[in-house]
Formats: C-alpha cells, sequence, structure tokens
C-alpha cells in the first residue's frame, strides 16, 4: 500500500479491497449522515400513551381515539345536549364558597380548575386578597406558595392544550377537553410540562368524531366570567394567555345561555329553536334548589350503605352538635350548624349521586338533626327523605308504606330513602339527620 498526494492510503495492484479494511478507513462522519433518526416529538407523538403517564390521560387517549369513545366520555360528563350542558352551566356560576363554604365538598375537578382559574385572573388583576380568600375556601386552608404555583401552572398546561388542540381540529370538540378530563387538582399537579407535551401530541393524532355537534364554545376563559362577571374577557384572556375568541363570541354565548334551548337539525346541520322551551332561569331559580330526579324508583325506602367518608362525618356531627329544640315532647331538633352538620348532607347527597339513586344539585327543602323518642313522623307527599342515622340504637325502629312494615336495624353503616307517605317509627330514642327534598 502506497499514499497519495492527498496524504490517503492508496490500494497496490494486486492488494485486495476487504469490507472491513474499507469500513476501517471510512470517515466517522459517514455514520452520521447514513442516519436519518425521528425527531424525539415524532417518536412521542407515534408511542402508545406512556405508562408515566397518569391513568386518568391514558384513559383520555383511549377514549379519545375512537368514535364511540369519544360519544361515551361526553355522556359521562354531561355534554351531549343543551339542558345538560345549561344545568352543568348553572351549578357552576352558583358557586359561592363565601356564603357556601362547604360547597368545596362536592366540587366536581373541573370546576377545581376554573375557580384556580379565576384566581390566576385575580392575581393578573393585581386583586390579591380576593385570589387567596378564594384559595383558602376551595381547600380549607392556605396553600404553600410553590403548590399554588404548581396549580396556576396546571391551569396555563390545560388552556394551552385546549387552544393547541382547536387550532389543530379546528372543532369545538377540542374545548371541552378541561371538562373531559377532569381530572382532580392533586394529580395534576404532579404533571409536568413533558407530561403535557406528551398529552398534546397523542390528542392531536385524534379525530373528532362527525357526531359530536357542540352547541356552546365551553371556552375556558368563558366560563371563568360565569365565576368573575365584574371583569373584560380581555383581561381573563391576558391573564390565561390565550386569545381564540373575542367579545362578540361571547355575546353569542351569553346569549345561547339566556335564551330558549335549542335543538339539533341534521338536515340544516344547525342548532334550532323550538317551542315550548327550556329556559337558563329555570336551573337556577326555584330558591336555589333543583327538584330531585330519583334514578332508582323507590316505593317504601331504599337502604343503602353509608360511605367510610359519611361515617367519618356523622361521628364529628355526633359529637359536636348541640342544643335541642322541642318539635313534641318526644322529637327534638338539635341548633343546625353548618360546619357541624353540613359536611354529613353534603357527603349523602354525593354518595347518593354517584351510587345512581338521585340526579340533583342542591335538593333539599328542610333540613335538621333530630332527636326521635317513641314517636312517628310520616313524609309528606310530593317529597322524598333522606335519614342518615347518627348513632347505633338498640330500640326497635319500623318503616311502613301501603299497608306493609319492616323493622330495621338503627345503625351508621346504613341510611335510608323514604318515599312520599311513609312511616317512621321508634320505640325509644334514635339520633338522625334529616334532608327533606322535592320530586
Amino acid at each position: 500500500m502506497s499514499r497519495n498526494h492527498g496524504g490517503q492510503p492508496s490500494l497496490s495492484h494486486g492488494e485486495s479491497s476487504r469490507p472491513s479494511e474499507i469500513s476501517l478507513q471510512s470517515p466517522r462522519e459517514l455514520e452520521f449522515i447514513l442516519e436519518d433518526p425521528p425527531s424525539r416529538q415524532e417518536t412521542i407523538a407515534r408511542a402508545g400513551p406512556s405508562a408515566e403517564l397518569p391513568r386518568q390521560f391514558v384513559s383520555l387517549v383511549k377514549d379519545l381515539s375512537y368514535e364511540d369513545g369519544q360519544l361515551k366520555r361526553r355522556r359521562g360528563e354531561d355534554l351531549d345536549g343543551p339542558r345538560k350542558v345549561w344545568k352543568k352551566l348553572a351549578k357552576l356560576q352558583k358557586i359561592d364558597l363565601t356564603h357556601n363554604p362547604y360547597q368545596r365538598l362536592t366540587l366536581e375537578p373541573w370546576q377545581e380548575l376554573i375557580i384556580i382559574a379565576a384566581t390566576r385572573v385575580d392575581r393578573h388583576l393585581g386583586n390579591n386578597e380576593t385570589a387567596e380568600a378564594t384559595i383558602l375556601q376551595l381547600n380549607g386552608k392556605a396553600l404553600a406558595r410553590d403548590t399554588v404555583i404548581r396549580d396556576e401552572r396546571v391551569v396555563q398546561d390545560v388552556v394551552q392544550l385546549a387552544d393547541h388542540l382547536f387550532l389543530k381540529w379546528g372543532h369545538d370538540f377540542a374545548l371541552e377537553i378541561p371538562l373531559l378530563m377532569n381530572v382532580p387538582i392533586s394529580i395534576l399537579r404532579q404533571q409536568g410540562a413533558q407530561k403535557f407535551t406528551q398529552l398534546k401530541l397523542l390528542l392531536q393524532e385524534q379525530k373528532p368524531s362527525p357526531k359530536i355537534k357542540s352547541f356552546l364554545k365551553l371556552y375556558l376563559p368563558f366560563l371563568v366570567r360565569l365565576l368573575r362577571p365584574q371583569y373584560e374577557l380581555s383581561d381573563i384572556q391576558k391573564a390565561l394567555k390565550t386569545s381564540l375568541f373575542s367579545q362578540t363570541d361571547w355575546d353569542t354565548f351569553r346569549k345561547a345561555l339566556d335564551g330558549p334551548a335549542p335543538e339539533y337539525d341534521p338536515i340544516r346541520d344547525a342548532w334550532t329553536v323550538g317551542e315550548p322551551s327550556v329556559e337558563w332561569s329555570k336551573f337556577i331559580d326555584y330558591g336555589k334548589n333543583y327538584p330531585t330526579k330519583a334514578c332508582v324508583p323507590i316505593i317504601g325506602f331504599k337502604a343503602f350503605e353509608t360511605s367510610p367518608d359519611l361515617r367519618r362525618k356523622v361521628a364529628y356531627a355526633r359529637e359536636n352538635q348541640t342544643g335541642q329544640i322541642p318539635t313534641n315532647p318526644d322529637i327534638f331538633a338539635y341548633d343546625w350548624a353548618e360546619d357541624i352538620h353540613g359536611p354529613v348532607k353534603e357527603q349523602v347527597l354525593r354518595d347518593l349521586a354517584q351510587i345512581g339513586f338521585i340526579q340533583a344539585g342542591d335538593i333539599y327543602i328542610k333540613k335538621v338533626s333530630v332527636l326521635h323518642g317513641c314517636a312517628s313522623t310520616t313524609v309528606s307527599k310530593g317529597h322524598l327523605q333522606i335519614v342518615v342515622p347518627l348513632e347505633n340504637s338498640p330500640w326497635g325502629v319500623t318503616l311502613s308504606s301501603q299497608g306493609s312494615s319492616t323493622s330495621i336495624q338503627w345503625n351508621t353503616e346504613t341510611a335510608y330513602i323514604l318515599a312520599q307517605e311513609t312511616t317512621l317509627s321508634a320505640l325509644g330514642w334514635i339520633k338522625y339527620i334529616s334532608v327533606l327534598a322535592t320530586t
């Protein structure tokens, strides 16, 4: 072998050009020139949901990857019809943690997210006291500053996710993502920006079903404005760093909420208004109570097992309630205290909704903590009564309806829904919280 003028080795006559020798002599740069590795983002986008993602993210990606999953997710979050959406937004607008602090016990994760977004806007506008008071009411305690910062970062990540998907899909379904996720803030605050990016890349590959017809633009700043109507939309958008829609879009959103309920016309591919109609005010008036919708027919009574959370709140109420006001010689009412009895009431309503017995908001019209002696009470017509025992009792208790009677054991592990004209009779002293509701 000899060298040429360039200083590179040359092959003499008769020398073999073995591949191993050529490989050794080839410039190292060729290794990189010949490779064309996919970008990191492409790798993430093609990959399935990572095991590192929280199960709620993985579940969302799975559901949104096919049409039936998208439709099921919307039904599960009550986003598949105008009346359902109106009722959902009516509940959001009714949130008032200042005057009803125990509302926080019944808040859904998406509602908490909107409240936190509102506090971010508060701070942006210099209303720090409002923000801090809201955070205290929402959590029942002050949060560390780094936790507040993480929560605000979560809001920004969710806003950016919805904005990105809206621009990618060109469909209002993207604006529903914060509600469809419905992930507890305690889990969201544990996810870094990288995981939200991975979620975004996975979701953007999906395609909204043509069967999805969104009546309202559930743009997160619009939802914040339902809680903070005194703020201008432009200020809310600046605080949340988004600018998808204008004041005109907000006016359309607000008008739709205040107007009659539409129906989808598949021929026109549009929402049309017909008569008779249901108005937004129907959901928020009625003395700030919703009529109860019993999902399970109740004849006489239904018994249900109390949850551990309910039993803990029952124990606290039993130990801390005070005062006894006689209503007759055998029935006394304790002084009702929202901080003592309120959590029991809120928890039992939540439990009943979760097990599918009722579907309601603030359904009660009367609530009382009772010391009940040797007497009988009957549920008035047009009502149902939720009865939560506060302590075990050895005395016999009977529930009677339509000529039949059932003896029950009175303990804190079982509570009851009594239908109209059902009579509760006791042979001795029993304690319970009663919530009377319209049907």
